[in-house]
């Protein structure tokens, strides 16, 4: 989603730019200080800009940074980068900037101090010393799209002055390569998940790789399984089928035997490139759990914490061997992976008979035959209190999950609060009753989710076995650590995919930690649920395969080298479910015609206790969508209105308690279209 500064980058100009042809490519970025915002934290001062993010070693200055993402001819190779930056514009002296702490998983409870580098932080030079942090060039699908980082600020320690580069001049060169051939099917299922990556989205339908006609062995749809249980899976094909899909179940025997490979996994792996290369295969169910279908265990190390986890990503991500330095350890930085999806794959984690017609028979009543009523369009939004130290909620990255879903939705929000040592078990009536789409921040382990505080359980195995909900299974996303590790006995996504009268039918869940970020910024792990959201109610993607792809997608270029979080979070976030199913309650896609569209001054600006914020929304007609965030993008209030109005708010947010004063952005959608005013909260 291009949000704030990205929408400032300019046009794309390409020079022999057909496919397996060399070129060039050139893109310019333009900055605006204007939209620099500065405020107080106890470590010092901090920096913000709508549309980036910070990123920094730890005991480097916190600054924000900017990806530009770019799509270059299919099969390019040997590209590079060079980007220039052009004026500077100082936009604070005096400026103590704080440093980045050390991260951590949301699993610990220990806290690092944000220490400064000495070697940066009584230095004369301006840091940073390059322009870019890390490039990334990866191959979506056939599609390739490269991506570098840019660190657009000068800081000067000694003087505490800070610089913003207003332009940069991209400058990508690349090498013809060979080309790799792709259905029109898998060309527009690529191209919408592209469509929210790339800055020069124009350009998708020439720079795609070549589209070959169907041919009579095609299946777009694949269900992989132990060959006792291809009759437990037979109904799920034949809906598929029915729906004018391609589909076939295959035995994971017939694959292995007629694949190369060091181990069953990476058999397996090269078995599903061939299905997406000869056959023209998208979706990819694998149909059973440790016990039936191998799994690949990739190694993890993040800021000092490490793991070894089950990674379905490898069996997606196409390009590459995930060992390219050959030392048996799967999914290291230095194996040159390539992180995006290449077919929509999803896991069944059953190991039974029992188990695996429980499955299909829950996907089946969700697709064919769901119960009416409001539990469709209902939300179920826990916040648990990560880390009291710093007051890190999870409400936050709930309130934007909220914020991406249709403005029709109930939104259930149940949140720890810091003036409290109380958990909640309210949450489990809504459950019980069911609810359609729901997200749980809180900490974790393979048995569940939790609160911080007593009662503790938020969604458990035990509590689902209980629940009850029938037919009315929902949609679970989590940024806990380990409920989606199905190889530690019967984790939380199992029992919500596998118990018979209730549960869910889908869940993205960590085999792994999640991550938090640069409080009051939000972790990479809530972003990804944040974005898988988005994907499916306000882009539209047909499919949570697609949701769940464009989410890491958004990510890659975040990447900046080594063992970073983006790399661990995106590794550890798991789908299980049936790649290829289509979630209830999303809202027809409309094309909203540009009207015009305004917010008035806020009045008082700033505002001083508790005088209510005032302001007009004017357009024509229709419905608007209202929202104020903070400055670290987190929505802290939000309506819709169905015409022109006066408006006021009074600077409280959804728990009712009055924000802490700082700088707000007051905002008005209609459609792709966004007006925003600034105003200030005073104490």
């Amino acid at each position: 989603m291009k949000v704030g500064m990205r929408k400032a980058i300019l046009g794309i100009l390409a020079i022999c730019c057909g496919p397996a042809l060399s070129g060039t490519l050139r893109h310019q970025v333009r900055l605006d200080p204007g939209e620099v915002r500065l405020w107080n934290t106890p470590d010092g001062a901090a920096v913000y800009v709508p549309g980036m993010e910070s990123s920094s070693p730890p005991g480097a200055p916190l600054l924000p940074v900017l990806p530009v993402v770019l799509l270059l001819p299919a099969g390019s190779v040997g590209v590079d980068f060079r980007v220039t930056a052009g004026d500077e514009q100082v936009v604070a002296r005096d400026l103590g900037i704080r440093p980045a702490p050390v991260l951590r998983p949301l699993d610990q409870a220990s806290w690092s101090d944000a220490v400064p580098d000495p070697a940066i932080y009584r230095s004369s030079s301006p840091w940073p010393s390059e322009v870019v942090s890390g490039t990334h060039v990866g191959t979506l699908c056939g599609f390739t799209v490269a991506s570098c980082l840019i660190q657009p600020w000068r800081y000067v320690p000694s003087r505490g002055e800070l610089s913003l580069c207003t332009s940069f001049d991209v400058e990508v060169t690349w090498s013809g390569g060979p080309v790799r051939w792709i259905t029109e099917r898998q060309f527009e299922s690529a191209s919408r998940r592209l469509s929210l990556l790339v800055d020069n989205a124009g350009d998708i339908g020439r720079f795609g790789p070549p589209i070959r006609n169907d041919r009579s062995g095609d299946c777009v749809w694949v269900a992989i399984c132990d060959s006792s249980y291809t009759g437990d899976i037979e109904p799920l094909r034949q809906h598929w089928a029915d729906s004018g899909m391609t589909a076939a179940v295959i035995p994971v025997q017939q694959l292995l035997a007629s694949s190369q490979g060091s181990d069953d996994a990476e058999k397996l792996r090269n078995a599903i490139d061939s299905l997406r290369t000869n056959c023209g295969t998208i979706f990819v169910l694998l149909a059973g759990d440790e016990t039936l279908l191998p799994v690949r265990m990739v190694y993890s190390q993040c800021e000092g914490y490490f793991d070894n986890m089950p990674c379905d990503y490898y069996f997606s991500d196409l390009d590459g061997t995930w060992d390219a330095d050959g030392d048996g350890s799967y999914g290291q930085p230095d194996d040159s992976l390539d992180m995006y999806m290449d077919v929509l794959l999803a896991r069944a984690p059953f190991g039974s008979h029992a188990d695996a017609s429980t499955f299909v028979a829950k996907t089946l009543a969700y697709l064919e035959n769901p119960p009416a009523g409001s539990w469709r369009r209902t939300a179920l939004l826990c916040g648990a209190m990560l880390f009291p130290d710093i007051g890190y909620t999870g409400g936050k990255g709930a309130d934007s999950v909220g914020a991406s879903l249709p403005g029709a939705w109930l939104c259930e929000k149940i949140y720890e609060q810091p003036s409290t040592t109380d958990g909640s078990d309210t949450q489990i009536d809504w459950l019980r009753s069911g609810t359609g789409w729901n997200y749980f921040a809180g900490h974790g382990n393979s048995q569940g989710v939790y609160w911080s505080w007593p009662p503790y359980s938020m969604i458990t195995t035990g509590m689902v076995d209980t629940l009850g909900n029938g037919p009315r299974t929902g949609i679970h996303t989590s940024i806990a650590c380990y409920p989606g590790d199905f190889m530690n006995g019967r984790c939380c996504a199992e029992a919500l995919l596998l118990t018979p009268d209730g549960g869910g039918v889908s869940a993205t869940f960590n085999t792994s930690v999640g991550w938090e970020g640069y409080w009051p910024e939000l972790g990479v792990s809530e972003m990804l649920c944040i974005l898988f959201t988005r994907a499916t109610f306000l882009d539209h993607m047909p499919n949570l395969g697609e949701s769940f792809a464009s989410a890491k997608d958004q990510r890659v270029p975040y990447m900046h080298g080594g063992y970073d979080r983006n790399l661990q979070a995106m590794l550890a976030w798991s789908a299980f479910h049936d790649p290829a199913l289509q979630a209830l309650g999303v809202a027809p896609d409309v094309h909203l015609e540009p009207v015009p569209l305004s917010i008035s001054a806020p009045c008082p600006n700033p505002s001083r206790r508790d005088a209510p914020v005032s302001f007009v929304v004017d357009y024509t007609t229709g419905e608007a969508q209202v929202s104020v965030h903070d400055m670290a993008g987190r929505l802290v209030w939000g309506t819709t209105i169905q015409g022109p109005c006066s408006m006021q708010w009074d600077a409280l947010g959804y728990d009712g308690g009055r924000v802490p004063a700082g700088i707000y952005v007051i905002s008005a959608r209609r459609g792709d279209y966004t007006v925003s005013r600034i105003v200030t909260i005073l104490r």
